[in-house]
């Protein structure tokens, strides 16, 4: 056979998926098709016992990962002692630091990896922490899926400042190695970095380089994202690729033999991938160009497809939990689009002229979003709608501004030569950012992944693509099919808008008893803040975001900060609000292209809604059904349909159709229409006055 890895590394990671549910069923189907195919043709029956027995081994490798974790998560809450070394540290402004550590737990002596996170940042990588505390588990919240992104890094526990960790000894590290000097050495780069560059740029180019976006605004990785482009902020195949593709162009300048272009690029991809933090998508890439570079070695020619899934072999069995990282699927989507799927669609194109030169790698481009588009409606919030344009034109210039940087790190970032680079590197990234927030403020650039109905109709669009290809190896076939699926996505889409036209929406979001309100309809909203939290500007954000919001008519303010104002023009920058309303008056605040206006109380009229606005209560009526947002000590003197109360509820309502109670209360019992000590909720009031609730959590 061609691609006789396939059958071990595919059937590899479906047993790991197959496990991560535990569902019988899937394995009785398995088992019945492959008993299916052999019995259909017994000269395949070797493979189909293979492909069977890998998945088989990948099912008990999971599960003996999950029997581990599960030890792990029994200690949550129990006061533990824990040593382990720094592996990785990521520092705050404030002073306060996130620590990740590698030892063992002392009850039963268990090995493991937990996150710290205190308000001391003078530890280094490579130090040894003994430190007692209660951990708690890590799960995930509306902002940010946690606990799937620990899990694909066997990370299920944290201490923090509020579980009272104390620090009981540290032992610096004695010895440096491999892995602490390119740490240090890749901090002293970073920190020359952003003294010769702008703030923006430097956060570009630091993430180019390293894959460090911790320095990086929430707008400016949201218009690199939104254009397409976002990817060559993770140190993946497309930075290593070029490396290598630049040290096998100088080796061959130098007529250097295959054995010495190996032996020379194993120790620089080895290096990089260490530079690069050792994540899932830098490891794919290396294990492939290794591949492909050893094939040269006996002659042979490596095939895309069968390295992918040796490297996904690989990655599967070093954690079996990395079937939770989205950033293993996209690496792993991202190089099947390329090196295999666009090769396909490509490889009789016309090159005679430059036009068929720039057809083909626009194809290439289109047919590497479609296979990347399934994935990523699962993973993101937004997709892009101009990648195939925007990966084109924009990623070689990103790859010359890339080459800038990595001559600039040769010289040390320090002295005139370094400094003409990063002089380079910053025009050329001010350029891409200029041209990315420009496309990103347009509605056509982007669109809203939160509709269950696009993703189902995508991934049943993948399917019957695949499966067209399977059965009839036509191109062009397989083309109209994967177009036709994209028009069928867009009509079962639009038509699901025009379904909950004359709905309207009202989330309730925060945590711990906060407030923020986001009523819309349709792409319009308006913002209304009661409690004033520092986080409420990302609740915001993300819940427009997946909502699709393309207009912010309002943003009322009941308890404005300056510092809070500033967080919202970040996460608002690309939906900035026509009016800011403060409850309280203050001079100092400023937005561009933004009306202030300050008064004690506010009513405006939103697509048939009648809002009244107050430093205490919200009050909207629509469809004949009354809403009321109040503090838990106001009084009201009306019975509404539904009740929302922010903060600790220590008195008895009045009787209503829905009541939800964000900090919770002794005297109620949560039932089919009382939500205690829950946000993130959205409630929705339809034409005819029907409401409905529904969880923006964990139930999407």
């Amino acid at each position: 056979m061609k691609r006789p890895a396939l059958y071990i590394g595919l059937p590899y990671i479906l047993g790991l998926l197959i496990a991560s549910r535990l569902d019988i069923l899937s394995w009785s189907v398995m088992l019945l098709a492959a008993l299916g195919v052999i019995v259909y043709r017994r000269s395949v029956w070797k493979y189909v016992v293979l492909s069977t027995l890998s998945c088989l081994i990948a099912c008990c490798c999971y599960w003996n990962h999950d029997t581990a974790a599960q030890n792990q998560k029994s200690l949550a809450g129990l006061e533990v002692t824990f040593t382990g070394k720094i592996i990785r540290k990521t520092a705050y402004a404030s002073g306060n630091a996130d620590y990740l550590l590698q030892g063992r737990i002392d009850r039963n002596d268990i090995p493991a990896k937990v996150e710290l996170f205190i308000d001391q940042d003078d530890f280094n990588y490579g130090d040894v922490l003994t430190f007692s505390g209660r951990p708690k588990k890590i799960e995930s919240s509306y902002l940010f899926d946690s606990e799937s992104y620990a899990r694909a890094e066997n990370l299920f526990l944290c201490f923090d400042l509020e579980t009272g960790t104390e620090i009981i000894q540290v032992q610096p590290i004695e010895k440096q190695t491999v892995s602490s000097m390119i740490f240090h050495w890749r901090n002293r780069m970073t920190e020359r970095i952003r003294q010769h560059m702008p703030e923006d740029s430097a956060a570009m180019l630091i993430g180019m380089l390293f894959g460090d976006k911790s320095g990086m605004r929430h707008s400016l990785k949201t218009s690199l994202y939104r254009t397409g482009i976002g990817h060559i902020l993770a140190v993946s195949g497309l930075h290593l690729d070029f490396l290598a593709m630049c040290i096998s162009w100088i080796l061959e300048k130098c007529r250097a033999g295959r054995k010495l272009q190996f032996l020379l690029i194993l120790p620089v991809c080895s290096l990089f991938v260490i530079c690069a933090g050792e994540t899932v998508s830098v490891k794919r890439a290396c294990i492939m160009i290794l591949l492909s570079q050893s094939a040269k070695i006996v002659f042979r020619q490596t095939d895309a497809f069968n390295s992918l899934a040796i490297a996904m072999l690989i990655l599967g069995a070093e954690n079996p939990f990395v079937i939770h990282s989205p950033a293993f699927w996209l690496s792993c989507s991202g190089a099947f689009g390329i090196g295999a799927a666009a090769q396909s669609m490509t490889k009789d194109f016309p090159q005679k002229e430059f036009y068929h030169l720039v057809l083909k790698d626009l194809t290439a481009f289109s047919c590497t979003f479609l296979i990347l588009l399934p994935v990523s409606v699962l993973w993101f919030r937004e997709i892009s709608l101009i990648s195939p344009l925007s990966n084109l034109f924009l990623v070689p210039v990103c790859m010359v501004s890339l080459l800038t940087g990595v001559l600039a790190v040769c010289f040390g970032c320090e002295g005139r030569i370094a400094e003409c680079f990063l002089h380079l590197a910053d025009v050329l990234n001010h350029s891409i950012l200029e041209i990315s927030d420009f496309f990103a403020g347009m509605s056509w650039t982007h669109a809203s992944a939160d509709s269950k109905t696009a993703v189902f109709v995508i991934w049943t669009g993948a399917g019957l693509v695949l499966l067209c290809q399977l059965l009839f190896r036509n191109k062009k076939l397989t083309a109209v099919s994967a177009v036709t699926a994209l028009a069928v996505t867009g009509i079962s889409v639009s038509l699901e808008r025009l379904s909950q036209a004359e709905d309207l929406k009202i989330a309730v979001l925060g945590e711990d008893g906060q407030c923020l309100l986001a009523v819309r309809h349709g792409s319009d909203s308006v913002l209304l803040d009661l409690t004033g939290n520092y986080y409420a500007p990302d609740y915001a954000g993300i819940y427009l975001e997946r909502a699709g919001v393309q207009h912010l008519e309002s943003l009322y303010l009941c308890r404005p900060k300056e510092k809070m104002i500033r967080r919202y023009q970040e996460y608002l920058a690309f939906l900035p609000p026509e009016e800011l309303w403060m409850m309280k008056r203050s001079e100092s605040v400023t937005w561009p292209d933004c009306e202030i206006c300050f008064a004690e109380q506010g009513e405006l009229l939103f697509h048939g809604a009648k809002i009244e606005v107050s430093q205490k209560q919200v009050r909207l009526e629509y469809a004949g059904k009354i809403f009321l947002c109040k503090n838990d000590r106001s009084e009201i003197s009306e019975t509404p349909d539904i009740l929302t109360v922010y903060g600790t509820c220590r008195t008895i309502q009045p009787e209503c159709g829905i009541l939800l109670l964000t900090g919770g209360s002794e005297a109620y019992l949560p039932d089919a229409h009382t939500y205690l000590e829950e946000n993130n909720l959205e409630i929705t009031i339809s034409e005819n006055g029907r409401c409905r609730v529904r969880r923006l959590y964990d139930a999407d």
